[in-house]
């Protein structure tokens, strides 16, 4: 697999043009291969792109909102113009919108239009690539629980999925079923960890934290394996808090990423 960063994990240390390249710079310099992103409000897309070509990384997607997406055919155009630049097929999108996430109907109307959103992008050779988190494994009784849905009502073919490590074991299932059940439909994974702090106030309390790869409460073996068998070709760190200098997390992520052959 590819190892990469979602910038996300640096955003307090990219605010320039200048910031950006640094942490780009030093991104490249602990090991990784790409890195996952929006194109910065101070950039353009062609000028990203020079500059990661000539430090070595690759930008494994173009991002979007849905929402966007959804109601404007330009911006569907526009998503894929800058695929094309960062010579990627990928388009990522986020969490489905907030109004969609606490119902049955709200879960299959996301599947629906996400459905109709995919197929356009699949006109022009991209796949549009979801990544989900806890949320979607919100129980709606019987057993069954949102991202049932989204696994079952979306298009195969065009609709992919970006799993997220630490939101599977915060969501209350196994990352590795999960990775199975995506098969052939999962062309990158988020990697974190999940780690529970000892600083509860109470026994009741569950101190619940982002934490570095093999540095939490995962089977990283098991994950890695699993990634591996499905041909998961990007491993993405991602780490929403770091209890540390952000640098040093991505960094111990990638080193305990080799120990585990990912």
């Amino acid at each position: 697999m590819l190892k990469g960063v979602q910038m996300y994990t640096l955003r307090d240390h990219i605010s320039n043009k200048e910031q950006f390249e640094a942490s780009l710079r030093r991104v490249k310099q602990i090991g990784y291969d790409c890195v996952q992103m929006g194109t910065p409000v101070f950039m353009k897309p062609r000028e990203v792109k020079s500059l990661i070509d000539e430090i070595g990384l690759y930008s494994c997607t173009a991002y979007a909102d849905f929402e966007q997406l959804a109601a404007n055919p330009a911006s569907i155009k526009a998503v894929i113009e800058e695929a094309k630049v960062y010579d990627t097929d990928l388009v990522g999108i986020g969490t489905l919108p907030e109004k969609m996430r606490d119902s049955r109907d709200g879960f299959k109307h996301f599947a629906k239009t996400a459905n109709v959103v995919a197929s356009e992008l699949y006109k022009e050779g991209c796949k549009l690539i979801y990544h989900p988190h806890a949320l979607e494994f919100f129980s709606l009784g019987g057993g069954d629980h949102g991202m049932n849905i989204l696994l079952n009502e979306t298009d195969p073919s065009c609709f992919y999925f970006s799993l997220d490590t630490h939101w599977l074991a915060s969501g209350g299932v196994n990352p590795v079923e999960w990775i199975y059940k995506v098969e052939g439909r999962m062309p990158m994974v988020h990697f974190k960890d999940y780690a529970i702090g000892g600083n509860a106030a109470t026994i009741e309390s569950v101190v619940k934290l982002f934490a570095e790869v093999g540095e939490g409460n995962l089977d990283w073996t098991s994950i890695v394996d699993a990634c591996h068998k499905t041909s998961v070709k990007y491993a993405i760190v991602e780490q929403d808090i770091c209890q540390t200098d952000p640098y040093e997390c991505i960094k111990t992520s990638y080193q305990n990423m080799l120990k585990f052959n990912a």
